[in-house]
């Protein structure tokens, strides 16, 4: 039997810790965001916060989407005071939470659809949405945190850097989808028959 996606009610545990879970990988990339690996454009946020999209595409794989637009209705709530705190200063926490905001919600779209369309292709639409909503959610943050306070070459190169490794990230993260998402679907239907 081939792989057809399924979408489930989320539980109240699911919901509120998986918005913990995006609330802490947030507020721990905003602080991350503002050191550079040696000497390089490359910021050891871009390490941490693709893992909030892998986690945006698992729910998004097995939970309908109102229940999962919740979830992330209430991480960006559960983000936006402590990321002031703790950010190294407001205009990124401001420009992260702006971000988050608009990228993980893209995410969301772009995966359903492609779900739709293509329903077999689980790594398409695992790999696509996470590639195209981090290349927004960077596009903004970079420029809406660092515009005014770097010379454009700076902002623009720390912009290129940490989507290459936001991508690359998100391409290891595709297994980790698929045995998270879309094998213990598989072990399910075995189980069933």
């Amino acid at each position: 039997m081939s792989y057809q996606p399924r979408e489930i009610p989320m539980s109240n545990k699911i919901l509120y810790g998986s918005a913990i879970l995006f609330a802490c990988i947030i507020v721990l990339s905003n602080y991350l965001v503002g050191f550079r690996i040696l000497d390089t454009h490359i910021t050891y946020g871009a390490l941490s916060y693709p893992f909030s999209f892998l986690i945006m595409d698992i729910l998004s794989e097995k939970f309908n989407r109102k229940d999962v637009m919740r979830a992330l209705r209430i991480g960006l709530l559960l983000t936006f005071l402590p990321s002031l705190f703790i950010a190294t200063t407001p205009t990124i926490a401001i420009a992260s939470v702006s971000a988050f905001f608009i990228s993980q919600f893209l995410d969301v779209v772009v995966f359903y659809r492609l779900k739709q369309k293509y329903p077999s292709f689980w790594w398409l639409r695992n790999g696509v949405s996470a590639g195209i909503a981090q290349l927004v959610d960077t596009f903004i943050f970079f420029h809406v945190a660092f515009f005014f306070t770097m010379p454009y070459y700076d902002v623009f190169m720390l912009f290129i850097s940490d989507y290459g490794i936001k991508l690359l990230v998100n391409l290891l993260d595709i297994p980790v989808f698929y045995l998270i998402a879309i094998k213990t679907y598989k072990k399910f239907q075995f189980f069933s028959k």
